[in-house]
């Protein structure tokens, strides 16, 4: 960048800029918006000092100079500027040393920030009610124009994000310092506020402090009136939700690795069945009695019923529910490809509610469907042409379950105590009824329909 580039942006820059010698104290260099700051034609300036604009005594002033050669180079404040004719207006003050080849020169730079001063003071003077809705409250208070100049931003604001009113005299500086790479989209927020007559509110969204924190915000803005030339005023009232949203992530982050322990259970509960299964059919190989092989047969069913149902569980998006309705027509599809491969004259008939159950519901009453069509398959349909199979499930608004499976054929023997059945599928359904504290009743002459009610 050549020196042309720097002058360019000495003559352009909105504050106004003045170079002082540092040995006899004479403006050297003086840009338009200091010229017109203090109200002087240039050629004036630099027969003049910072005393002739400065309401302080020439000891004041002098003090000034000294803080910036023997502090950190820098004095940074708000003065009282006298312009031409003797007005007295309130700047904000930066005078830096800096060094030019064997040359010590001050570089001055003021802001008018009377209009600030002037809204403040009539907001301290609105009301105790006013001023403790703004300076005292609790929360990150700001008030700015339309044009984007911030006139007021309360101690909570800088406490919290570590801007000073002196850090953002516009919402452009905010913007760009707290939102980066986001401020497009919040200039287009800032946009339509300007274009409304009522509040906006934004959530959530991320404002980076001085020391580089990233903070949660929520923001609620609205008119506030206007300035003495009528531009309009807004009130922005920040939310800080960090904590909350912190807490809320780490829930879900606690959530997503309990999900992950949980699949990972229904894997390993689904591999050990699987293993079991394996077991139980390699040892039926060795049975030369039917009636044990069909034994072993039905306790392999019976633990496929149950690894479906982890097996569903691995690949849901919730690993504590399953889906009922997807689960009961994939193991009535299973156990019909086990029992009756020839579905020809078989009818099925399931009116299954979409419902979430739980593990703890889900197992028995799998396997009460397990043990009541499989027993259909074997048993009810000797001499039926064109048999039936029925299955319902449904919860009620009180919560009520209810599962009702029948076919349409001999029904169950004469005289059968279900108190005490002398089968073990039919032992079986008792149980896992009593396991889910419900009722089984056996309806009807024609077929077998049972039917369990229970609470979830």
């Amino acid at each position: 960048m050549n020196e042309n580039f720097f002058q360019t942006v000495f003559e352009q820059a909105a504050e106004g800029i003045v170079l002082i010698d540092g040995a006899s104290r004479y403006l050297l260099e003086a840009n338009k918006a200091f010229a017109e700051l203090v109200g002087y034609p240039e050629e004036l300036l630099f027969s003049m000092t910072l005393n002739d604009f400065i309401d302080l005594s020439p000891v004041g002033v002098e003090r000034l100079y000294n803080q910036a050669l023997t502090g950190k180079g820098q004095y940074v404040g708000e003065v009282k500027c006298r312009r031409q004719g003797g007005t007295l207006i309130d700047v904000e003050l930066r005078l830096s040393l800096i060094h030019y080849g064997e040359k010590e020169l001050f570089c001055v730079f003021m802001r008018d920030i009377t209009m600030y001063r002037r809204v403040e003071k009539d907001l301290l003077e609105a009301g105790g009610r006013f001023r403790q809705a703004v300076f005292a409250a609790p929360l990150p208070i700001m008030i700015h124009a339309e044009d984007g100049l911030v006139v007021v931003v309360n101690s909570e604001w800088t406490k919290r994000t570590g801007y000073a009113f002196k850090d953002i005299p516009t919402i452009d500086a905010w913007v760009r310092k707290a939102f980066g790479t986001d401020s497009a989209s919040m200039f287009e927020k800032l946009g339509f506020l300007y274009k409304t007559e009522t509040a906006c509110t934004y959530e959530d969204l991320s404002v980076t402090t001085s020391n580089g924190e990233k903070l949660v915000w929520n923001f609620c803005s609205a008119p506030a009136g206007t300035l003495p030339d009528e531009r309009r005023l807004f009130i922005t009232i920040a939310m800080d939700v960090t904590a909350g949203k912190r807490t809320e992530n780490d829930l879900k982050a606690a959530l997503r690795e309990k999900d992950n322990m949980l699949r990972e259970v229904h894997l390993r509960a689904k591999n050990n069945m699987q293993v079991i299964m394996s077991l139980l059919n390699l040892q039926s190989r060795y049975l030369n009695n039917p009636g044990a092989q069909e034994f072993f047969k039905e306790s392999q069913e019976r633990v496929r019923a149950m690894v479906l149902i982890h097996e569903m569980l691995c690949n849901s998006g919730n690993p504590a529910r399953i889906d009922f309705n997807e689960y009961a027509r994939s193991l009535v599809g299973g156990i019909i490809s086990a029992y009756s491969p020839n579905q020809s004259n078989l009818q099925v008939e399931m009116r299954i509610s979409r419902i979430a159950v739980s593990l703890e519901i889900a197992v028995p009453c799998g396997l009460i469907i397990h043990e009541l069509v499989s027993n259909s398959l074997k048993h009810g349909f000797p001499d039926v042409k064109n048999g039936m199979i029925s299955i319902d499930f449904d919860c009620d608004e009180a919560g009520l379950y209810t599962l009702v499976v029948g076919d349409n054929g001999i029904g169950l023997p004469r005289g059968l105590d279900m108190e005490a059945p002398a089968t073990l599928g039919l032992s079986l359904v008792t149980t896992l009824a009593k396991q889910l504290q419900g009722v089984v009743e056996f309806i009807g002459t024609s077929g077998t329909v049972c039917k369990i009610s229970f609470r979830g």
